[in-house]
């Protein structure tokens, strides 16, 4: 179900994304997105913004669990005044909350209309992050602009738990997909950055899982590799465990059960942060690798110097 919108914003500032070095504006075509991803962490940040849900009682869980994806199609036509005001320092991050190259978006051709606008009338530099191989569709432009664009399809699982990532990300593009994206526009001279987002337990935690990932963007020559723990909160882990327990892969299921209460959580991820150091550093890419962490790293002893902790 696609519901239509009409914003009032459009490119925002984002200190947030600005503090895990990755923008410092945001371009978002909507609200809820179409791909479906069972761990996302959007309805959360919504939760408090009752009055676009009104069909669902004001609850941004209900309505993403109810598979609406909600889409604004004035967006590129409401982009001029911000442009003006952006700089050649400035980096704008399509998207952070919903996926530009979505099923819905793609109905309206925002992700292309909203690239081009940015890069035509602004002197800003452009970072894209989606999971939909579509985004292969605009190489011309990311061609053309190659100086001023960076290009991310995140990489949520290794290709041997391909069957595993359908399961949680129902309408976004096989793994296989995003790669053969990635290596079109790592043919076509457009530079890449690498995103292992969210890596959730039983799928991209282990020693082998990291290491097959970054096996897989290595080749594309990133300029720098996020990646993240998954966010707990919300209805997302408990929806994942359900669909992938549902879909037979009781053990993975388990095992983002376990990780649904707080300590186990923290246990997780300090586990992951060491990890994802072991892997990097064995494949030479540590100097690239930047985590994500939402805390403020007091009580965390291991190899903190991969980490941007969020907090604090």
């Amino acid at each position: 179900m696609v519901k239509i919108i009409e914003r009032k914003c459009a490119i925002t500032r984002s200190p947030e994304f600005e503090k895990k070095t990755l923008a410092t504006h945001a371009l978002n075509v909507g609200i809820l997105c179409g791909h479906g991803c069972l761990y996302c962490s959007t309805p959360a940040t919504l939760r408090m913004k009752s009055s676009l849900f009104p069909d669902y009682a004001g609850s941004a869980f209900k309505a993403f669990a109810a598979g609406e994806a909600v889409v604004d199609p004035t967006t590129p036509d409401r982009l001029g005044r911000a442009l003006a005001s952006l700089t050649p320092t400035d980096t704008v991050m399509i998207s952070t909350l919903t996926d530009a190259w979505s099923p819905e978006a793609q109905a309206y051709d925002l992700g292309r209309k909203c690239l081009e606008k940015v890069l035509r009338e602004s002197k800003a530099r452009v970072r894209i992050l989606t999971k939909n191989a579509a985004v292969a569709n605009e190489l011309d432009l990311l061609a053309e602009f190659r100086d001023r664009v960076v290009l991310g399809l995140s990489i949520t699982a290794p290709l041997s738990k391909a069957q595993v990532a359908m399961v949680l990300e129902p309408k976004a593009s096989s793994i296989k997909d995003r790669l053969g994206a990635l290596q079109a526009a790592h043919e076509a001279k457009v530079p890449i950055f690498g995103m292992l987002c969210p890596c959730l337990p039983g799928v991209a935690d282990r020693l082998d899982d990291l290491n097959e990932m970054l096996a897989m963007i290595r080749p594309f020559e990133p300029e720098a590799i996020w990646a993240e723990p998954v966010n707990p909160r919300g209805p997302g882990l408990s929806l994942c465990q359900e669909a992938l327990a549902a879909a037979g892969f009781a053990s993975i299921a388990n095992e983002v059960r376990f990780i649904r209460g707080q300590r186990e959580h923290t246990d997780y991820t300090a586990r992951l942060i060491g990890t994802l150091n072991t892997a990097a550093a064995g494949m030479g890419l540590k100097a690239l690798l930047k985590i994500l962490v939402y805390g403020d790293g007091k009580d965390f002893s291991g190899d903190a110097s991969s980490v941007i902790w969020l907090k604090g």
